[in-house]
C-alpha cells in the first residue's frame, strides 16, 4: 500500500511540475525549463513523501554472550551437613576462573525460602525452596542461552516440588550436590497434625506420621510426652517394604493455657541423626468459645458468610436468629443485627437494658427513620437512594490492627447517599470511593460509649468481598481476618489501651515469628512517631534481648525469627513515655533444615539426568562442561527497528535547499 501512495505521489508531482512549466510557463521562452521542471518535481515528491510517511526497516548486530547463574543453598542444613566451607571456596573458584569470565556474563545469587543478589552467605536460614531457585533464573533471563549451576545438598523443606519444575530449552541445569549422599539407616518423625485449639475437658486428635528408611526388621516404641507424664505410647514394625507408620489418637486437655507435649519415636542403634527422632508440637487450651449472634428478619447471602468468617476462628460460635424467635442478648458475648426495620424493637429493647456490644449491619433495605431514633450517637442523612462505593481503608484507624490486610481491588457495594452527623467520637474503619472520587464519608465505624463498644457497617453485599478475596489469594483469609478482628474488638468489654501487643501463646521455630503493636496518643489516635522496642527474657538462662519495632502501616512490628526455642517473657516499652505492655509466649523447638541424615541427589538425577549431576570436588569437571556445552555459545543478535521518513531531518534540508535553488535560478532568469 506505501509503495502505491508513492506511486501517486509522483505522479501528483509530475502534472505540478508540467502545469507550472509547461502550462503556465509556455510564454517563457527558455532552454532551462526541464530543469526548473525537473527541481519542482522532487520537491514536491519529498513534501508528499512526509505526509505518506513511508517506513524503512535497518538492521543492527550485537554479540550476546551466554549467561551463567550461580545459586547458592543459604540454609542451615548446609552448614550442618558440614558442607559450608567448601561451597564458598568453589564459588569463589567459579566466580574467579577467567576462562568463564570471557565466555559468559555471570550472576551470584542465594537463596533459602527467598531469592536474594549473593552478597555474604550466613547459612542460617530455616528453609529452602529448591523449585523456586530453578524456576526463577528461567523467568529472569527467558530469553537468553544460559547455564544455571545450583550449588545445594538436594534438600528441599518449602514449595512445590523441584524434581517436576520443568527446564526450558535455552537452559542448561548443573546442579552441584554437597555432603554425603551415603545412605544410612534413619528413622524420624516428618510431621504432626493438630489442632491449634481445644477447649478445656474435650478430646483433641493428634496425627503423627514416621518413616524409616533401612532394610532391617525393627520394632521402635513411640511415646508422647508432657513433662514427666506419658501421654500416649505405641510400637511400630519396619522393614525393608513397610517404610512408614501413622500415630492416630486423642488426647485429654486438662488445664487452660498452652499444653506443650513432646512426640518422640525411639532411635536405631548408631543412629547418625537423631535430631529428627522428636518433635515438640503444642495445642492452647480456652475456657470457653465467644457466643456470638447474628440477628435479622431476612434473609441474604451477607449472614452465610459471617457465620463463617466469624467461625474461622475456632475460638467462635456463631447462632442465626431471626427477629420474632426467642433470644436472650445475656447468652452471647457479642451480638450482630443484621438489616434495619421495626422488626428489632425487641432487640433494642434488650441492647438498652444489657447494654451488650453491638455490630448493625444496615442491609440491603434499610428503615433510616428507625435507625435514626434508635441510634442518637450518630444520624444519617439519608434517602432512598444509593451509590457503588469501593472502600478505602483509613491508614490511622486504631481500634484493632489490620497489619498485612490488603482491600485496595474490593468490589464496590450498595452504600446510602447521605451525611452522617456525629455525637461521639468515632474511629472510621473504612471511607467510601465513588468512582474514582475518594469522600471522607464513613462506612464502617466503631465506637465506645460508657462500658459498651460498637461497630456500624452501612451496607450490603459484604458477600463480595469474601469471594473478590478468594479471587486474589485462592483463601477467603483477607476477609476472614478483617471480620475476625472486628469480633475480637467487640466481643470484649476490655477498655482500650494506648499501646496495645497482638501475638500468640505459641509459635514454632521453623515459622516466621511477627509480633504486632500499636501506639496511640493521648487522643486515641494512631502515633507514627512513637520508638517502641520489645524486651525478651529466656526463661532457661534469664538472658536478655532487646528487639526494636518499625513501623508498618497503621502498626509496629518486630521480627523474632531466630530466637531459640523456650519459653520467653517479655515487656514492650514505649520511650519518652511511660507505657509498657507485658506478656509471654513460647517457641517449640523444630529446625526443619536439620532433619536429613545426608545430602539427596535423587530429585536433580531425576530432573537432569545421572551425566549432568555434579558433587563437591568436581568443580573441574563442571566448568570443562560448561565451556564445552553446545548450548552455552555467543550469538549474534539482529535488531530490526523501522524508521519513518519524517524523522529524517536530512529531508526537511533537502526541501528547503531545492526552494531556494529553485527560487534562485527562476530568479537569475527572469522568471519571477
Amino acid at each position: 500500500m506505501t509503495v502505491l501512495w508513492m506511486i501517486i505521489a509522483a505522479v501528483v508531482a509530475a502534472l505540478i511540475a508540467l502545469f507550472q512549466y509547461g502550462y503556465i510557463g509556455a510564454s517563457k521562452n527558455t532552454k532551462r525549463k526541464p530543469w526548473f521542471a525537473l527541481l519542482r518535481f522532487i520537491t514536491v515528491f519529498c513534501i508528499l513523501l512526509l505526509f505518506i510517511a513511508p517506513r524503512f526497516d535497518s538492521k543492527t548486530y550485537e554479540s550476546l554472550l551466554p549467561q551463567l547463574v550461580i545459586m547458592v543453598d543459604n540454609s542451615k542444613s548446609m552448614d550442618y551437613l558440614e558442607a559450608s566451607g567448601t561451597v564458598q571456596k568453589d564459588l569463589q573458584l567459579l566466580q574467579e576462573n577467567e576462562q568463564l569470565n570471557s565466555k559468559f556474563e555471570m550472576q551470584s545469587f542465594q537463596f533459602s525460602d527467598v531469592i536474594q543478589p549473593l552478597d555474604s552467605l550466613s547459612f542460617d536460614q530455616s528453609e529452602t525452596d529448591l523449585g523456586m531457585a530453578i524456576e526463577q533464573p528461567q523467568e529472569l533471563f527467558k530469553n537468553r542461552n544460559k547455564a544455571v549451576v545450583i550449588l545445594t545438598d538436594g534438600h528441599q523443606t518449602t514449595g512445590n516440588s523441584y524434581a517436576y519444575v520443568p527446564v526450558d530449552d535455552k537452559t542448561s541445569l548443573y546442579p552441584v550436590i554437597y555432603g554425603d549422599t551415603t545412605s544410612y539407616a534413619d528413622v524420624q518423625i516428618t510431621n504432626i497434625n493438630v489442632n491449634r485449639y481445644s477447649y478445656l475437658n474435650n478430646e483433641f486428635p493428634v496425627e503423627v506420621f514416621v518413616a524409616y528408611q533401612g532394610t532391617e526388621e525393627v520394632t521402635l516404641n513411640f511415646t508422647v510426652t508432657q513433662g514427666n507424664k506419658t501421654l500416649h505410647k505405641e510400637s511400630f514394625y519396619f522393614d525393608a517394604k513397610k517404610r512408614a507408620a501413622i500415630a492416630s489418637f486423642n488426647l485429654t486437655s486438662t488445664s487452660v493455657g498452652t499444653q506443650s507435649m513432646l512426640a518422640t519415636v525411639q532411635t536405631l542403634s548408631q543412629e547418625k541423626n537423631t535430631k529428627n527422632n522428636y518433635q515438640s508440637f503444642a495445642v492452647e487450651v480456652i475456657d470457653q468459645q465467644t457466643n456470638v449472634l447474628i440477628l435479622s428478619d431476612q434473609l441474604h447471602p451477607d449472614i452465610g458468610v459471617l457465620k463463617k468468617a466469624i467461625e474461622s476462628n475456632q475460638q467462635r460460635k456463631v447462632s442465626i436468629k431471626n427477629t420474632s424467635d426467642p433470644y436472650d442478648f445475656n447468652e452471647y458475648n457479642l451480638v450482630v443485627m443484621y438489616g434495619v426495620s421495626s422488626a428489632f424493637a425487641k432487640a433494642y429493647s434488650q441492647k438498652a437494658q444489657t447494654n451488650k456490644n453491638t455490630w448493625i449491619i444496615t442491609g440491603a433495605d434499610p428503615d433510616w427513620n428507625y435507625m435514626n431514633a434508635n441510634n442518637p450517637l450518630f444520624q444519617i442523612d439519608a434517602s432512598n437512594e444509593y451509590d457503588e462505593a469501593q472502600p478505602i481503608l483509613n491508614d490511622s484507624y486504631a481500634s484493632f490492627n489490620l497489619e498485612q490486610l490488603n482491600f485496595e481491588d474490593y468490589p464496590p457495594i450498595k452504600v446510602p447517599f447521605g451525611d452522617l452527623i456525629f455525637n461521639t467520637n468515632v474511629d472510621v474503619l473504612f471511607y467510601k470511593k465513588i468512582g474514582s472520587i475518594a469522600t471522607t464519608q464513613p462506612i464502617w465505624f466503631t465506637y465506645e460509649n460508657a462500658d459498651s463498644k460498637h461497630a456500624v457497617t452501612l451496607t450490603s453485599g459484604l458477600w463480595r468481598w469474601r469471594g473478590q478475596s478468594f479471587l486474589n489469594n485462592k483463601d477467603f483469609k483477607n476477609f476472614d481476618d478483617l471480620v475476625s478482628s472486628q469480633v475480637q474488638y467487640l466481643a470484649s468489654n476490655k477498655k482500650r489501651n494506648r499501646i496495645e501487643v497482638f501475638y500468640e501463646s505459641f509459635y514454632y521455630q521453623n515459622k516466621a515469628i511477627v509480633v504486632n503493636a500499636q501506639y496511640l496518643d493521648k487522643n486515641f489516635e494512631f502515633e507514627d512517631n512513637g520508638i517502641l522496642n520489645m524486651t525478651l527474657r529466656y526463661k532457661e538462662t534469664n538472658e536478655i534481648v532487646t528487639r526494636p519495632f518499625v513501623l508498618s502501616g497503621n502498626s509496629y512490628v518486630v521480627d523474632l525469627s531466630g530466637l531459640n526455642a523456650g519459653d520467653y517473657a517479655f515487656t514492650v516499652q514505649v520511650e519518652n513515655d511511660q507505657l509498657s505492655r507485658s506478656g509471654s509466649f513460647s517457641i517449640l523447638d523444630y529446625d526443619i533444615e536439620k532433619q536429613q541424615v545426608n545430602a539427596s541427589d535423587v530429585g536433580m538425577k531425576k530432573l537432569v539426568g545421572s551425566s549432568n549431576v555434579f558433587y563437591q570436588g568436581q568443580m573441574d569437571q563442571l566448568m570443562a562442561q560448561l565451556n564445552s556445552d553446545p548450548l552455552l555459545q555467543t550469538v549474534e543478535r539482529a535488531t530490526i527497528k523501522q524508521n519513518s521518513l519524517i524523522d529524517w531531518k536530512v529531508i526537511l534540508v533537502v526541501i528547503l535547499l531545492l526552494l531556494g535553488l529553485e527560487w534562485f535560478l527562476r530568479k537569475y532568469n527572469g522568471l519571477v
